[in-house]
């Protein structure tokens, strides 16, 4: 089967006492209804299982998809973004004076004022998503998810010597292939064509 990891759509950024835990925009809905047409249209072959993070901007990104595939959204804490708890939502590595920072940082497991463990996240992400593989044996799972996680998990596939090492866009799509056993094998990352089809992306 193929594992499609799909970021979110494009969130609101936020400072929210309770925790940086972002809804879409009205780009990032529209992204998210451009992966839904793209996944019943068949683009990444068929989809028995949808998976997401519980975090609203993967929620909100994953709904359309598992209601236009007729498939129950399940939803796993373990897939959530190591930004988890913090105070603010960045949106990404731009507000870095440059990318190499940004991978130091958050190899160090600081991501501006929040701190985080990098191996207990890459060992957290990597439960989900063998768990997501167990969810389907017969054709393809979609896991809604994160940046951070995405690079983690790809970075685990390749033999990567650091979890952190790119950033996909909002709602792309990289593929892994899962075989039998525990063999996995890169196909493709950071994956945007579906986000420029000319098909209906009502959500």
């Amino acid at each position: 089967m193929e594992l499609l990891l799909i970021r979110h759509g494009r969130p609101h950024r936020s400072s929210d006492p309770g925790g940086a835990n972002p809804g879409l925009t009205a780009e990032g809905r529209g992204q998210a209804g451009a992966i839904a047409a793209a996944l019943v249209a068949g683009r990444y072959g068929p989809i028995t299982a949808a998976v997401s993070s519980t975090m609203r901007r993967a929620v909100e990104t994953a709904e359309p998809s598992a209601r236009r595939l007729g498939l129950e959204l399940t939803r796993d804490e373990r897939l959530v973004e190591l930004d988890q708890g913090a105070v603010q939502y960045h949106g990404g590595i731009d507000h870095f004076a440059a990318r190499a920072d940004a991978w130091a940082s958050l190899n160090d497991g600081r991501w501006g004022d929040h701190t985080f463990d990098p191996a207990a996240f890459a060992a957290r992400v990597l439960r989900g998503v063998e768990a997501a593989i167990q969810r389907s044996n017969r054709g393809n799972v979609a896991i809604f998810c994160h940046g951070g996680l995405i690079s983690a998990y790809l970075g685990m596939v390749i033999g990567s010597a650091t979890p952190f090492f790119f950033a996909p866009d909002f709602g792309s799509v990289s593929r892994v292939l899962a075989g039998p056993g525990d063999y996995r094998e890169f196909l493709s990352a950071n994956e945007t064509g579906h986000l420029m089809d000319p098909l209906p992306h009502s959500v």
